[in-house]
């Protein structure tokens, strides 16, 4: 069980205990624990009267970079449930795991992704599910923030999920979501949610990587680089699921159903190509797609493919020269598979073109 209540009746209690203990798996912290003794009194409060007064200490969805896979750190988090992705099973050494990514909505039409692993989907994610056309507003405790997109929350083993606490903060995060509802169903219509939001994971300071020194060990790293791919011999697209960009054999606007996200809808083309990227220190191979490999290419994913099916070569050589020129600040991670002379290769997450 997760350690939360889902159905939530208030009471006053008085004459309870209160104790200081340490909080368990982290010794060094202090934690008060309630001891309800034959001396308590408990009086169901009555659903008219006011709301709790709690106070709670919630991160921005602006700030959650800042906490970006610190197994050290936690946060807690106050958003309005608007989607769900499929759930997956997930083997973890040797386990399985259920897993189910929900989209979480802020005042300021900000999104971030939230994983619910196994005993949080079966309980307070069934209660999420089952009201989600009521816009359920949650409270996510002790939350890590992870990479995913950029920034993405997921449940661990201390967290906690509320469900429509009886707080101010979430009536009036509620009452926000009724009253915009045309504009949240254009989010969820549009799917923006899937892709990288650099305005969630861009700090204000970003910190940069010299190119010599990036790691596969490292999740993520942020570099200036120069892009290049004039000597890459490359086709600048592939055949993709319109929903989840997950590649397929089915040809272009043909109806199927994706293996991976499970959704029906047409094949389509998506740009994507190789690319160096360098500074003064080294090389690194870094793949690019999407409507970044579309703006830096300046050709869209159904351009590539029409010059391809007509054994065209794209007219490049104005980019190339321009991206001789410019620098870039790029965020990148690294794939599991190796190139055939064994060096590392790396997925670009974010691109922006560096000011002189």
């Amino acid at each position: 069980m997760s350690p939360m209540l889902q159905v939530y009746k208030r009471y006053k209690i008085s004459n309870a205990d209160v104790r200081t203990i340490p909080l368990k798996f982290q010794t060094a912290e202090l934690t008060k624990q309630w001891v309800i003794t034959s001396k308590t009194v408990i009086d169901e409060v009555d659903g008219d009267e006011d709301i709790m007064p709690i106070q709670f200490a919630f991160t921005k969805f602006a700030d959650l970079a800042e906490y970006m896979d610190d197994r050290s750190k936690s946060v807690d988090v106050l958003g309005v449930v608007i989607s769900s992705l499929a759930m997956k099973t997930i083997t973890k050494n040797s386990k399985q795991s259920s897993v189910q990514k929900f989209v979480l909505l802020n005042e300021e039409s900000q999104t971030v992704l939230l994983s619910l692993w196994d005993d949080f989907l079966n309980n307070e994610g069934q209660v999420i599910l089952n009201n989600m056309q009521s816009y359920p507003v949650i409270i996510g405790r002790r939350l890590k923030v992870n990479n995913y997109n950029g920034v993405s929350l997921s449940t661990w083993f201390d967290s906690a999920l509320l469900v429509d606490p009886p707080i101010q903060e979430a009536r009036q995060l509620k009452n926000w979501a009724m009253r915009n509802t045309k504009s949240i169903a254009e989010i969820i219509d549009a799917k923006s949610y899937i892709k990288y939001n650099p305005a969630l994971s861009l700090k204000g300071d970003q910190k940069t990587t010299l190119i010599c020194n990036v790691t596969p060990s490292q999740k993520t790293a942020w570099v200036k680089a120069k892009l290049s791919f004039e000597h890459i011999f490359q086709k600048y697209w592939y055949m993709s699921c319109a929903k989840c960009y997950r590649a397929t054999t089915a040809d272009y606007e043909i109806e199927f159903t994706c293996n991976s996200c499970k959704e029906k809808g047409a094949a389509m083309p998506r740009c994507r190509f190789d690319i160096d990227l360098s500074d003064d220190s080294g090389v690194i191979p870094a793949s690019i797609f999407g409507d970044l490999a579309e703006t830096i290419l300046t050709f869209t994913g159904l351009e590539a493919m029409d010059h391809f099916n007509q054994n065209l070569e794209l007219p490049l050589e104005f980019v190339h020269a321009q991206l001789k020129t410019k620098t870039f600040l790029v965020h990148i991670k690294p794939v599991q598979t190796q190139l055939a002379d064994a060096r590392q290769r790396y997925t670009v997450l974010y691109c922006s073109e560096l000011e002189p």
